[in-house]
């Protein structure tokens, strides 16, 4: 697999990415979304995952990705629980672990390959 051109600019959109989940999940929610909430998370951690292990090149940071992604979705849980308006939900870290673990099994697809081809694109 070929470096990146910009792995600066890749990444600080992936954090960006990380900045608008953690606001949308921590904000009061007006209404309640129920069970598609579920497929929600699963969603939007399937893609942060496919996103950034597309980005990195080797084993290690394969791993520090997937975990701390994971971690990520904990943590985010936890701190919905200490709102005081948002719920602490074991379904939730469930389903965006599930989310994560499926968003890394893009490395073993042509996309990485197509993220690379992509840049040189656009740049």
């Amino acid at each position: 697999m070929t470096e990146l051109k910009y792995p600066r600019l890749w990444f600080a959109l992936g954090y960006a990415m990380l900045v608008v989940v953690a606001y949308v999940s921590l904000i009061p929610v007006p209404i309640d979304v129920a069970a598609s909430d579920k497929l929600l998370h699963l969603i939007t951690y399937f893609l942060l995952s496919a996103f950034f292990t597309t980005l990195v090149q080797n084993a290690r940071s394969l791993w520090l990705v997937v975990s701390g992604l994971v971690l990520f979705g904990v943590l985010i849980e936890v701190l919905q629980g200490l709102t005081g308006y948002r719920h602490f939900e074991i379904m939730d870290m469930l389903a965006n672990s599930l989310g994560v673990l499926s968003g890394a099994l893009i490395r073993l697809t042509p996309a990485p390959v197509w993220f690379r081809r992509l840049e040189g694109r656009l740049f």
